[in-house]
């Protein structure tokens, strides 16, 4: 037998409201739903524009997990990353304001001036490769460490 779990956090989610620490209110649709053994708790991001990046966040919890704790891990990991910033704008460019780099990847045909669909989305903005590429510059030299994590993993 194959079991496929059909579910839409966008539909089937409730509305959750949060501010960040710059008084700026975030939506979000919320849901918790189960993977057998496990459950899932989701959060989706209900933006206004299509040039925005939505953040999807998850957490994994054991099935016998209240539901509400669950929904409150969840909740707290959208507080962590909401009050997180890595870029600053500086003479019409983005810049790195500290050694840290947080975001996810995403797709988006919406840059007609790059080449790639992959985006890099940081900081609630989408950022083409190439601006990517443009941001690490004056980096040149200097070493780094690319660690990639699973949706529902925490990452520091």
């Amino acid at each position: 037998m194959n079991s496929k779990i059909s579910h839409s956090t966008l539909d089937d989610g409730y509305d959750f409201f949060i501010t960040d620490k710059w008084n700026k209110k975030h939506q979000y649709k919320i849901s918790t739903f189960s993977l057998g053994i496990k459950q899932l708790s989701e959060a989706i991001e209900v933006v206004e524009s299509e040039d925005q990046a939505v953040n999807t966040f998850q957490v994994l919890t054991d099935a016998a997990t209240d539901i509400e704790q669950a929904e409150l891990l969840l909740k707290a990991k959208i507080q962590r990353w909401i009050n997180r910033r890595h870029l600053k704008v500086k003479h019409g460019k983005f810049e790195i304001i500290d050694d840290v780099l947080r975001g996810s990847l995403g797709w988006s045909d919406g840059f007609l001036d790059s080449y790639f669909k992959t985006v890099f989305e940081i900081d609630g903005k989408q950022i083409t490769v190439e601006d990517f590429i443009e941001l690490l510059a004056p980096y040149a030299g200097f070493k780094f460490k690319l660690q990639l994590y699973d949706p529902t993993d925490e990452m520091n």
